[in-house]
């Protein structure tokens, strides 16, 4: 059993919105009061989606989202999974996008195609998240510095807002991607419209780290196919992960380290 709420907008007051329910600042209330209940969940309509998740991360409490903006829903879906290792992200009226917004060369990056990557991922998402081997971000256009960085490891994955080709300009959309480690320097990372540059985490002790291969593809019934090694201008001769601007793609990037003195 859950209970959701309806988060106030901005200078909302009680009263003005469906209020008493187990917002933020009154959750301790609820778990006091109503221990029946397994979890509480957010519906998140305001742009500041990561503050409000972070919110009810927590005190044995798992992310579930059960109501979301639809048009921020593929990148944000990136960041429940992968940062605050939720187990359900739902964008409101999926039913309203139509098919020509889904499928075809002039496609967006709509919740199905981040949803198609994601679900690639099902198979080992859950035990990844439970081990703390995945993060995950979203990138806002509009933000003055539209750069972040997670760690994860021993590497740090830095993300840049990817500017589009030939004019060079910033993508004016929202940009996001998740970073599941598979194994020791190997990792899937999968999202769209960034530049993300590895380097060496220096909490994790000296050294300077490089990528060794990357490969774009898929994943079936657990299994890796590769469509493409990416080398060369694909990676900016071997230092950056290319995302494509209007769809999702899946990575799968090998790293490696050279120890310091």
């Amino acid at each position: 059993m859950f209970v959701t709420a309806q988060l106030p907008a901005p200078h909302e007051r009680a009263g003005e919105y469906p209020s008493g329910g187990p917002h933020p600042y009154y959750l301790e209330v609820w778990r006091a009061g109503a221990p029946a209940v397994d979890f509480f969940s957010p519906d998140i309509y305001w742009p500041d989606f990561a503050y409000w998740v972070e919110r009810y991360n927590g005190h044995g409490n798992p992310v579930f989202v059960p109501e979301a903006r639809l048009d921020a829903g593929p990148f944000n879906a990136f960041y429940a999974y992968g940062e605050a290792r939720g187990f359900g992200f739902a964008p409101f009226a999926v039913d309203s996008i139509s098919d020509a917004e889904t499928v075809g060369a002039g496609a967006r990056n709509t919740p199905a195609q981040s949803y198609a990557a994601l679900g690639q991922l099902a198979d080992i998402l859950p035990q990844a998240q439970r081990e703390g081997r995945t993060r995950g971000l979203v990138l806002h256009a509009n933000s003055p510095r539209a750069t972040q960085t997670d760690s994860l490891g021993g590497y740090l994955f830095r993300a840049t807002l990817a500017r589009s080709w030939p004019a060079r300009t910033l993508l004016q959309d929202d940009r996001a991607m998740i970073v599941v480690r598979t194994g020791p320097d190997e990792f899937l990372v999968a999202g769209t419209g960034l530049t993300v540059t590895p380097s060496r985490d220096p909490e994790a002790g000296d050294g300077i780290a490089g990528i060794a291969s990357v490969e774009e593809g898929s994943r079936s019934a657990g299994e890796w196919k590769t469509s493409r090694v990416l080398n060369g201008d694909q990676t900016n001769q071997g230092r950056d992960l290319f995302l494509p601007a209007h769809a999702c793609a899946i990575l799968r990037v090998k790293l490696y380290t050279i120890p310091g003195n």
